[in-house]
């Protein structure tokens, strides 16, 4: 029999064990294919070519996932090397050389990925039109999603992956030469020294947690944020990080040995037992531990913000654009046309609809904080911003003599006022801002900055500039107008020619679907990674502990042999097994809630509820994952 076909025959015959290896390499192929077919989508790349390509989010998402899939390949593959090593010490008992014993490993890695490949590759064309469909619907495409294979991806992943199987396979190749027969035989019987307890690092590491969380929740126009910038939530990253590295190999020893010292604790039911297993076995838990802990952080800010953005896409888009349309009048003929078309479509009624003139002109703005210069300011007379004021329920301002007032448009610092007291200067007419309105006059649009001045002073103005007009309309549903709209842009840019450079054309749907479509974008690929990378964690502890299991089998049966019963042994192994599962969400969670209250603070939005979601997802999986491994763990120990 050749090496090949004794490889072969050992997958059939222990088809069971080959499985844990052969689940991760699977699931990575199935979902790193699947992304990448998205990524050369031609219906997703031509339907979002109004945020510009999509491919560069994608690509740089798949690499992402292309290294977290190869870590995660490698880890798997490990686990299920180091359980065979004492059948590779057999294979080296029997007489077979090392070289043979080398190959035969090579074989196994080889036959196992390329069937793997196959599989998931099929699965992954299987469910390409699924996710396609998912993705077309959150970003708010109204289209049916085709089914199709993109070549690229399929080259693409062979290359990918069958570099990962040679690589893996020449690692399992080596093995074999990296170790003598008795660490082989004693590979699971090397014991692990006991944490240490170290009360300055867990000291240091809560001081380290705090400072970070303290310059956090630091207003962003007070204090630190306005000396040191950037480099202030730098600075609190860093002693995130640092913090979270000590916590769990500091803090958690020294709770463990103040459970230790009291006693009635220590000794109650089965305490002793695990308590003790924890001394030992988190030491080498705690790098795992570390990296999953960041890991998860990442995973939920990311998916609480961009979840808590989405979630806020209308209410963004009517803060920012309070009219459903707006434009420059060009003529009545194209007024009126636009009119018959909102009064004929019956599910957009008319709630108001206004004519605001105003006078485009060229301005120094630098001093005020503006941070674009290039555009021009669009001047109102307070008669004009009264009457429109009142129809979109804001705050009315009496305007004094030289005075003015300015609305955010984009291109001005809006979360703090610096603007209020300081002097503009039009057409040789100094006008001192009396007040900067957070809350926008107009729809947002980069091309001019509304300023709103005295009537007296506007008539001065306006006698030697050219007055141009706005027609303004709000109506009802207008997250749905996009065929309305679409009619509309026909008759303004196509039925009539018009000066586009001097033409401002802006509207809420616009505004609402550019949001819908990015925030969808980030949705998918977000969730996409956040659930890779926490299946891949909850994985990792899995096959950690069940790599400890193995390694314990023979501790299991002394404690059998001294009278301990099959209910106890399992709460020993509960006990000991929930804090390692707990530990990484013990500082995940209050990592990226803070983070997560500081971009609420930031960006004025309400992201609790979808975070308390994220959370609730998140340890519902890990929950599932806890559950698992001490069903698989039970039955390890129970098989001794």
């Amino acid at each position: 029999m050749t090496l090949f076909n004794l490889a072969k025959k050992n997958i059939k015959l222990n088809t069971k064990h080959y499985l844990l290896y052969f689940y991760p390499m699977v699931f990575s192929i199935v979902i790193y294919f699947t992304f990448v077919s998205l990524q050369y989508n031609k219906q997703i790349n031509e339907s979002a070519s109004s945020l510009g390509k999509v491919q560069p989010a994608f690509m740089a998402a798949s690499v992402l996932l292309l290294l977290f899939s190869a870590i995660f390949i490698w880890y798997s593959n490990n686990f299920f090397i180091r359980k065979r090593k004492k059948e590779v010490a057999l294979y080296s008992l029997f007489g077979m050389r090392k070289k043979q014993v080398g190959k035969l490993l090579f074989y196994e890695n080889l036959i196992m990925g390329i069937v793997a490949l196959g599989i998931g590759m099929a699965i992954g064309v299987l469910l390409s039109k699924l996710f396609t469909m998912l993705l077309i619907r959150l970003m708010g495409f109204k289209i049916i999603a085709n089914f199709e294979i993109s070549s690229v991806a399929v080259v693409q992943t062979l290359i990918v992956f069958i570099v990962i199987i040679v690589v893996t396979s020449i690692h399992n190749y080596r093995m074999i030469y990296r170790y003598t027969l008795l660490d082989l035989l004693k590979a699971d019987k090397q014991g692990e020294k006991q944490l240490k307890v170290s009360k300055a690092a867990a000291i240091a590491s809560l001081l380290a947690l705090g400072a970070g969380y303290y310059v956090l929740l630091q207003p962003s126009d007070l204090g630190i944020y306005i000396e040191y910038g950037f480099g202030a939530v730098l600075f609190s990253l860093l002693m995130i990080l640092i913090g979270s590295f000590l916590f769990i190999g500091s803090v958690f020893a020294v709770l463990l040995e103040r459970i230790l010292k009291v006693k009635r604790l220590y000794f109650r039911g089965t305490n002793l037992m695990s308590v003790s297993h924890l001394r030992f076995r988190m030491r080498g838990n705690t790098l795992i531990l570390s990296m999953i802990a960041l890991l998860s952080t990442f995973t939920l800010f990311v998916l609480g913000a961009i979840f808590g953005l989405h979630h806020n896409v209308t209410s963004m888009a009517e803060t920012n654009y309070p009219l459903s349309l707006m434009y420059t009048s060009q003529n009545n003929e194209m007024d009126d046309e636009i009119a018959r078309l909102l009064k004929e479509s019956r599910q957009h009624e008319i709630l108001f609809s206004a004519r605001v003139e105003y006078i485009e002109i060229e301005a120094d703005l630098s001093e005020i904080g503006r941070w674009s210069n290039q555009y021009p300011v669009m001047l109102l007379s307070e008669k004009d911003y009264q009457r429109l004021a009142e129809k979109i329920g804001n705050h009315n301002e009496v305007v004094g003599k030289d005075r003015a007032l300015i609305f955010n448009d984009g291109n001005i610092n809006q979360n703090t006022d610096p603007y209020t007291g300081k002097t503009v200067t039009i057409m040789n007419h100094a006008f001192t801002i009396q007040k900067y309105v957070e809350k926008p006059l107009l729809n947002q649009t980069y091309y001019a900055l509304p300023m709103v001045i005295n009537d007296a002073d506007y008539e001065q103005i306006k006698k030697h500039a050219i007055v141009k007009e706005l027609q303004v309309y709000k109506v009802k549903n207008e997250k749905s107008m996009d065929t309305l709209i679409k009619d509309i842009q026909d008759v303004v840019f196509k039925d009539f020619e018009v000066d586009q450079d001097s033409m401002i054309f802006s509207s809420f749907f616009h505004e609402y679907q550019r949001g819908v479509e990015t925030y969808g974008l980030l949705i998918f690929i977000g969730g996409f990674l956040g659930i890779v990378f926490l299946l891949a964690t909850g994985s990792m502890l899995h096959y950690k502990q069940l790599t400890e299991a193995t390694a314990d089998q023979g501790r299991y049966i002394v404690l059998q042999k001294i009278g301990m019963g099959p209910k106890q042994i399992q709460v020993t192994i509960a006990k000991q097994l929930l804090p390692v599962f707990l530990l990484p969400l013990v500082i995940a969670i209050p990592n990226s809630s803070f983070l997560i209250t500081a971009l609420a603070r930031f960006s004025e939005m309400n992201l609790l509820l979808p975070f308390l979601s994220t959370i609730a997802i998140y340890m519902a999986i890990y929950l599932v994952y806890y559950f698992i491994t001490l069903r698989k763990y039970n039955v390890i120990v129970n098989r001794s």
